[in-house]
């Protein structure tokens, strides 16, 4: 009995430890293995660090629980473009990257802007 629970432990522990994968910041990742993604393009309100709701709006693709705000200005398809599918369902074909959301390049002079997970997207599917 004590070798079988001894044998599950070491198993369990090999197979717990493996090596995970960690995508380089900068780098971009997909969100599947397919070459386009179906979400749903939604409107937040920007909410600044105090905490206030302001009056800008920013455009986000909801795809299953999560909401990645969309970097236009990386990408190549323009808000304009986007507008006609807001509340809807859209497929695109995207990049998730790391980085810093307000601006386009990495100056760091822009210390104070958001950073993290965005995507970039670079087209829509009709």
């Amino acid at each position: 009995m004590k070798i079988k629970l001894i044998a599950s432990i070491m198993f369990l522990t090999f197979f717990a430890c493996s090596e995970t994968k960690e995508v380089p910041k900068g780098k971009s990742m997909s969100l599947t293995d397919s070459k386009t993604t179906t979400c749903q393009l939604i409107i937040k309100e920007f909410t600044n660090k105090g905490g206030k709701v302001t009056e800008y709006k920013e455009l986000y693709l909801r795809c299953s629980i999560q909401d990645y705000f969309i970097k236009i200005c990386e990408g190549n398809v323009t808000a304009e473009e986007l507008k006609p599918y807001i509340g809807s369902g859209i497929e695109v074909i995207m990049e998730i990257k790391e980085g810093m959301l307000d601006h386009c390049d990495e100056n760091p002079a822009y210390s104070q802007s958001r950073t993290g997970t965005y995507i970039v997207i670079n087209k829509i599917i009709e």
